[in-house]
């Protein structure tokens, strides 16, 4: 049982992790929305968008991590910074 428990520390702590991880870059892509308010630029950038999305499964291959998966959870966090700079745009 403390096995397990260790186990599930370890998981905790990662979760902690990538939250911070995910609030750090969110307050990074705030930065880049104002940058883009401020000169006029669009919200979106499907050519970086479609750069990245290779690069992701790149990464999530190499770490043996479904590829639609990450596909999806990237989906799911371009989808509010992209809504982010729209609110700042407008």
């Amino acid at each position: 049982m403390d096995d397990l428990t260790g186990m599930r520390d370890e998981i905790d702590a990662l979760d902690r992790n990538i939250i911070s991880l995910l609030g750090r870059r969110f307050q990074m892509t705030e930065t880049i929305g104002r940058y883009k308010a401020e000169n006029a630029l669009a919200a979106t950038d499907l050519v970086r968008e479609a750069s990245q999305f290779a690069q992701l499964k790149r990464l999530a291959a190499e770490q043996g991590i479904n590829e639609s998966l990450i596909e999806t959870i990237y989906k799911c966090i371009i989808d509010e910074v992209v809504s982010n700079h729209k609110r700042l745009i407008n």
